[in-house]
């Protein structure tokens, strides 16, 4: 959480020193200083961990692609000397990067908060660093937030790298709800919603969705440290890399805010599964640690009641649901009579 952040985590600069957290001013991409108003600055937050070559393309795709005034934060990872390299020489290229640089991970919730805590414009975008931006994607995001004070995250259409096939969207998200509680969340991508091009209808619709993952996330700062930031660890307690958007989407909705989907916001998540070497640093050291997604997962669940961890693919059903003890495999049957009633999708 963000409260007393600055007692929990080292917020360090290149050389090991201590970053100034009380910024007044900050500079955009074009050398223009914002403050004490920055309404018209927006903080991009990447997680840096490993990958340098995802985090450098991430990066000059945002500087191609966005002309509005904007910052860059990214949250090291405690990385090696190769990546460190990279991301101290963008710092240096680029006057508005700004690199907090940890000696260890301190989990997606941590080093997301450490970003959300030094930013300073009136929206943060979280960010994947496998992420490649397009054109116009951060006009569309601040566009739909500035209609409505009540909407506190609006998420992006992502593309896979063919850029014709979408690799999720709004119509994706879906949770089951009853009498305003939920108890299942999750992603459904089956029948209708495999495979679907970037100008299907189903993806070209706009609206309010239950949750948005943050891969490419809009959310309004003020809404961010109103719920108090990720949950993160504290004392042993809280989520370290498993379900935070799933959580965070939650906790916006519980303080009356509302979670929006824009499909003309478009950007490519350059991640492929059945590509990826688990046994690369990133995966191993990082990403892949099993033993703490399954508590990651136990204390969301048990945080908000939740039973069914909805994963409908187009060639499987991975869903899951959990008794109390563990978590355990189901065929989960949306067009039932149990669940008819508490569908909740893009509207």
């Amino acid at each position: 959480m963000l409260e007393n952040i600055t007692s929990r985590y080292s917020f360090l600069d290149r050389n090991g020193k201590p970053l100034n957290l009380d910024r007044h001013l900050a500079y955009d991409q074009n050398g223009n200083k914002h403050g004490p108003d920055f309404s018209n600055l927006t903080s991009i937050i990447i997680i840096s961990a490993e990958r340098w070559h995802d985090t450098e393309r991430c990066v000059e795709t945002i500087f191609e692609n966005t002309p509005e005034p904007f910052e860059i934060i990214l949250s090291d990872a405690g990385s090696g000397r190769e990546t460190l390299e990279i991301i101290s020489s963008l710092e240096e290229k680029y006057k508005n990067v700004h690199v907090i640089y940890n000696r260890q991970s301190t989990g997606t919730t941590g080093q997301r908060n450490q970003g959300v805590y030094y930013s300073k414009g009136e929206y943060v975008i979280l960010m994947d660093n496998d992420v490649l931006v397009l054109p116009e994607w951060l006009k569309h995001l601040r566009g739909t937030a500035i209609r409505d004070k009540k909407i506190g995250m609006v998420g992006a259409k992502l593309l896979k790298t063919d850029t014709t096939t979408v690799y999720y969207c709004g119509c994706h998200t879906i949770t089951l709800e009853k009498e305003g509680n939920v108890y299942g969340i999750g992603l459904d991508k089956a029948g209708p919603m495999a495979n679907l091009k970037r100008d299907d209808p189903l993806v070209m619709k706009p609206g309010e969705v239950p949750w948005y993952t943050t891969t490419s996330l809009l959310v309004r700062r003020d809404a961010i440290f109103k719920i108090g930031g990720f949950d993160d660890m504290v004392e042993g307690k809280g989520i370290f890399i498993a379900n935070e958007d799933k959580d965070l989407s939650l906790n916006i909705r519980k303080e009356g805010h509302k979670i929006y989907y824009c499909p003309d916001a478009e950007a490519i998540h350059n991640h492929d599964y059945s590509k990826v070497d688990r046994k690369d640093a990133y995966h191993s050291k990082y990403r892949l640690r099993m033993e703490q997604i399954e508590k990651d997962t136990e204390y969301f669940l048990n945080k908000w009641g939740i039973t069914y961890l909805i994963e409908k693919l187009p060639h499987e059903d991975n869903s899951k649901k959990w008794n109390g003890k563990e978590l355990v495999r189901i065929d989960l049957r949306l067009d039932s009579d149990k669940f008819k009633n508490d569908i909740v999708i893009l509207v």
